[in-house]
C-alpha cells in the first residue's frame, strides 16, 4: 500500500486520473439534466485501480486535498464545454469529508464557482452518508457557505442506507440520493415506507436521486417512489463523454 500511496501522489497531476461522466435523468422529461463525475486511476503498471481503493488511500495519505481539487477543475472545464455546445447541464462530484479538514475548501470552490460565473445549482457536491464526520460543525458551517454562493449538497447512501431524515434537518443539503441496492431490492411494505420517507424529503423541498438503475423494473420502482431523477447502468454506463442531445 506503500508504493500505491507513492504512485497516487505522482499521478493526481497527469493522465492517469481521470474523470468519467454518468448522467442523471428527470423522470418527468426523460431529459439529460446532469451527470455525476467520477474519479478514475488508470495505473501504469497495474491497469485500473478499484475506486474505494484509490480513496482510501487517499484519505489516509492526505492525497485525497490534491485528488479533490484536481476533480473540481475537471468539473468546471466540463460545465464550461457544456455551456460552449448549449449543454444546460449541472455536474456533480463526489466529495470526501475529509476534504472539509483543510478550511480553504469552501472558499476556493466558492471562488472558482463565482470567477466562472456559473449558475446556481450547476455544480453538485456530494457527500457520503456518515454522520460523524459530516455533522462536525466546521464541515456544517462550510457548507452552509457553499449553499449560500448556490453550490448544491447532496447526501447519498451507503450500505444500504438512505441518509436519515433527521440528518437532512440538520445539513444545508438540496438533494437526497438513493442507494442502488435499496431501489433494486425494495418491496411490500418496505416501498410503501420507503414512498413515505421520500414524499417527506421532498417536503422539505429536497430533490430525490434514485441511483443504481440497471433494469427496466428498477426503473418502475424509482418511478413509483416517486423519485425526481435516476441514474445508472440501464441509462447510460460510465464514459468520458457524454454523447445526449
Amino acid at each position: 500500500m506503500e508504493d500505491l500511496a507513492d504512485d497516487l501522489a505522482s499521478a493526481v497531476g497527469g493522465p492517469e486520473i481521470f474523470a468519467v461522466y454518468q448522467p442523471q435523468v428527470s423522470l418527468e422529461s426523460g431529459s439529460v439534466v446532469a451527470a455525476e463525475a467520477l474519479c478514475r486511476w488508470r495505473h501504469a503498471q497495474l491497469g485500473d485501480i478499484d475506486p474505494v481503493t484509490m480513496i482510501g488511500v487517499a484519505e489516509r495519505t492526505g492525497a485525497i486535498h490534491a485528488l479533490g481539487r484536481r476533480m473540481l477543475d475537471e468539473c468546471f472545464d466540463k460545465l464550461a464545454e457544456w455551456r460552449g455546445t448549449g449543454r444546460d447541464w449541472a455536474v456533480a462530484v463526489n466529495v470526501s469529508p475529509v476534504q472539509f479538514e483543510d478550511e480553504s475548501f469552501a472558499r476556493h470552490v466558492a471562488d472558482e464557482f463565482a470567477r466562472r460565473a456559473l449558475a446556481p445549482g450547476s455544480l453538485v457536491l456530494e457527500l457520503p452518508h456518515d454522520p460523524p464526520s459530516i455533522d462536525d460543525g466546521s464541515v456544517r458551517t462550510q457548507l452552509r457557505t457553499l449553499r449560500e454562493i448556490g453550490v448544491e449538497i447532496s447526501l447519498a447512501g451507503s450500505d444500504g442506507r438512505s441518509p436519515s431524515l433527521e440528518l437532512l434537518d440538520r445539513l444545508p443539503v438540496a438533494e437526497w440520493k438513493l442507494p442502488g441496492h435499496l431501489v433494486r431490492s425494495v418491496d411490500g411494505d418496505a416501498r410503501a415506507e420507503l414512498r413515505a420517507q421520500v414524499e417527506s424529503a421532498q417536503g422539505r423541498g429536497l430533490r430525490v436521486v434514485a441511483e443504481g438503475i440497471e433494469t427496466l423494473t428498477h426503473l418502475d420502482v424509482a418511478v413509483a417512489l416517486g423519485c425526481d431523477r435516476a441514474q445508472g447502468f440501464l441509462i447510460r454506463e460510465p464514459d468520458s463523454e457524454i454523447e445526449f442531445p
